[in-house]
């Protein structure tokens, strides 16, 4: 496919407490699956209807909570709040029933999000699919951008690369790109990183890089232009992490490891993303066959992000360095038996 190229309730009350709180300290039990399970049930709940304001504000906290890295809060809040969107949702009419399916949407996101850190990527893939269908209904352009954007992560994580990278590109051909909005190229951005990363898991290298410099020159466009708060975070530093995962990815752990060591920690937006930076860069230091600075890797994530560690993929990465032939540090032992592991 032609690249199109212009450049070069109770629990939502809890997250508002947890969404300005440090991300640091110990990770606290959640069970995770059963909350997830409750989200597929959310549309058939009984519930009370939300305000606008209200329904507004708790998928603020939720997603601020996401970006804190607070996973355990959010999967523990979100299906009662979907349950009290959808009854908001079936008692309303006109641009009410729009703002809420757009909140729907974005909420569904989240889910999605959260499912896939537990690493269920059947759940993953419903929520993004309600996603995108809330999306539609919003009548929102850059809402169904970001639905369509998590519901090719899934494909992905399904095995169905070709199918998601068509969805993702199709998607950016759409965006009218040309009149330069900052929340427009942020988009197209975000879509063209993970485009990059699909084509470098499905192993084609050619692809990837072209997609990247297609997402660099976008990035290059966002300097001093301002993204609202509700739009994914995309800047060159954006695109520099993504460098990481793919080069991470084709096996190219040397070049992942040069861009890991040119990104800025302070430039990095939000704890999620921080964490994600030091996991992506843990991968690449292992395979580059060093188990101790992947491991100084992980321990730093665990710091910034404690729950960004406690995840499956994660927990596979610290047992495989646990084992490793070559010494790692002590504290990787103590860190293992925090997350269940080893």
């Amino acid at each position: 496919m032609r690249r199109r190229t212009l450049f070069g309730g109770v629990g939502a009350a809890a997250l508002t407490t947890l969404a300005g709180a440090s991300p640091a300290g110990a990770v606290a039990p959640v069970d995770m699956g059963a909350h997830l399970e409750r989200l597929m049930l959310a549309p058939t709940r009984a519930a009370a209807p939300l305000t606008l304001a209200q329904a507004t504000a708790d998928v603020t906290a939720a997603a601020i909570a996401y970006r804190s890295a607070r996973y355990g809060a959010v999967a523990a809040a979100l299906p009662d709040l979907l349950a009290g969107l959808h009854a908001t949702a079936a008692h309303s009419t006109g641009r009410v029933r729009d703002s809420t399916a757009g909140l729907l949407a974005h909420a569904y996101q989240l889910a999605s999000n959260v499912a896939t850190k537990h690493g269920d990527d059947a759940i993953a893939l419903t929520m993004a699919d309600r996603a995108r269908t809330e999306a539609a209904a919003s009548g929102d352009p850059l809402m169904l951008t970001a639905a369509t954007h998590i519901l090719a992560i899934t494909m992905r994580r399904d095995g169905h690369h070709a199918a998601a990278l068509e969805l993702l590109t199709g998607t950016a051909q759409q965006l009218e790109i040309d009149k330069l909005d900052p929340a427009i190229v942020a988009a197209y951005g975000n879509l063209l990183c993970t485009a990059a990363y699909t084509s470098a898991q499905a192993g084609s290298q050619s692809t990837a890089v072209a997609y990247l410099l297609e997402a660099k020159a976008a990035a290059a466009h966002m300097d001093g232009h301002h993204i609202p708060a509700s739009a994914l975070p995309f800047s060159a530093t954006t695109v520099a992490m993504y460098q990481i995962s793919v080069h991470t990815a084709l096996g190219n752990t040397g070049a992942a490891l040069k861009h890991a060591a040119a990104v800025n920690p302070a430039l990095l937006p939000t704890p999620e993303r921080h964490g994600r930076y030091l996991v992506d860069t843990a991968r690449a230091w292992a395979g580059h066959g060093r188990a101790d600075k992947a491991a100084h890797a992980v321990l730093a994530a665990y710091r910034h992000a404690p729950e960004e560690v406690n995840r499956a993929s994660v927990r596979d990465l610290v047992t495989t360095l646990l084992y490793s032939p070559s010494p790692t540090p002590a504290a990787l032992r103590d860190l293992a038996s925090r997350i269940g592991v080893g």
